[in-house]
C-alpha cells in the first residue's frame, strides 16, 4: 500500500475533503478500515479494475462516509449546514487521482531505477538520464560535461532509460495490469502527467 499511501493523500490534500483530518490520517483510516474487510482484495480481483481505481473509488466512499459521520456529530452552529464542501464528480475525482497517483508512481519508479543503477556500477548513467529527461541537456553537451562521445553519452543514458522502462513497467504489473495492457497503461500514464 506504500505505493498508494503518497498519491491518495496528495489527492486529499487537493480536495473539498481536507478540512476533515490530515492527510496522513484520512489515508491511514481508509486503509485501515478497507483492509480490517474480509475478502476485500478478492472483490478488488473480481472487479477487473486496477488497483489505483479500485481504492480511488474506495477511497471517495470512506470520505463520503466520514464527512457524513462529522456531519451527524457536529452542525455548523451558525448556518446549520456542513463545513463540508459536495464532493465534485466521481470522474473527475478519478482524473485528478490518476495525476498525483501517476507523478508518484514516476518518482518511485526513478527511485527505484536510480538505485538498481548505481547497485550495477551505472550510476553515472543515471545522472546522464537525468541531466537528459529532467533537465533537458542534448546528448552533445552531456558528452561535453561527462567527457565521453556523443554516441557514449546515448547509449549509457539509453541504459538507464531501460532500467527506469522496466520499473515503470513493474509498477505497473504490481498495480493489476496485464501484459497486455502495459501499452495502453503507459499511454494512460502520459495522458494523466501532461500538463492541464
Amino acid at each position: 500500500m506504500e505505493t498508494y499511501t503518497e498519491p491518495l493523500s496528495n489527492y486529499v490534500a487537493g480536495s473539498s475533503f481536507r478540512s476533515l483530518s490530515t492527510p496522513k490520517d484520512l489515508v491511514s483510516g481508509f486503509f485501515a478500515s478497507r483492509l480490517a474487510q474480509t475478502a476485500y482484495f478478492e472483490k478488488w480481483i473480481d472487479s477487473g479494475l486496477p488497483l489505483r481505481r479500485w481504492l480511488i473509488n474506495g477511497f471517495l466512499f470512506f470520505l463520503q462516509e466520514e464527512a457524513r459521520r462529522r456531519k451527524s456529530e457536529r452542525v455548523d452552529t451558525l448556518s446549520g449546514a456542513s463545513s463540508i464542501e459536495p464532493i465534485a464528480d466521481a470522474k473527475s475525482a478519478g482524473e485528478e487521482f490518476d495525476r498525483v497517483w501517476a507523478a508518484s508512481m514516476v518518482r518511485s519508479a526513478a527511485g527505484t531505477a536510480r538505485d538498481r543503477c548505481i547497485q550495477e556500477g551505472f550510476e553515472t548513467h543515471w545522472d546522464m538520464f537525468e541531466k537528459h529527461f529532467v533537465g533537458g541537456a542534448s546528448y552533445a553537451d552531456i558528452a561535453e560535461s561527462f567527457k565521453v562521445s556523443g554516441g557514449q553519452s546515448a547509449s549509457m543514458v539509453r541504459t538507464a532509460s531501460i532500467r527506469f522502462r522496466q520499473a515503470v513497467v513493474d509498477l505497473l504489473l504490481k498495480d493489476g495490469a496485464t501484459e497486455d495492457e502495459l501499452d495502453d497503461e503507459i499511454a494512460r500514464l502520459m495522458r494523466a502527467l501532461r500538463p492541464a
